[in-house]
């Protein structure tokens, strides 16, 4: 597969993993909701954009600050139970195949932001 090839499925990963971040805090978190959807544009700007963007250096960053955003919620399950506290509000609880539905998301979303990292190193 030529770097193009990959540079465009790459971008294809982290904007679907960009889109699906986004579009989860309509269904499970309201607290964070305006800040991603304004973000979103940008994000996507910058990773398709063609003046000066949509390289794989600007993919690449777009990825890492989509990631940053995941281990947040990655860092609060891992400390939930020292600090007695809870994902999600026990009444709008979601479950996906028996696991918070907010892990299993952003779990997805991790795995198309690592691909498009990946995918968006070019090598010689």
């Amino acid at each position: 597969m030529t770097y193009a090839k990959k540079l465009i499925a790459a971008k294809i990963f982290v904007s679907a993993g960009l889109c699906i971040y986004v579009l989860m805090s309509f269904a499970v978190d309201y607290g964070v909701l305006y800040g991603n959807l304004m973000a979103l544009p940008i994000m996507l700007w910058a990773v398709w954009g063609k003046k000066l963007h949509g390289t794989g250096r600007s993919v690449r960053l777009m990825a890492f600050l989509g990631l940053a955003f995941a281990m947040g919620l990655f860092l609060a399950t891992a400390s939930q139970v020292r600090r007695g506290a809870e994902l999600h509000d026990p009444v709008f609880e979601k479950l996906t195949m028996g696991m918070d539905g907010n892990l299993v998301a952003t779990s997805v979303v991790f795995i198309l932001l690592l691909s498009g990292i990946f995918l968006s190193i070019r090598r010689p």
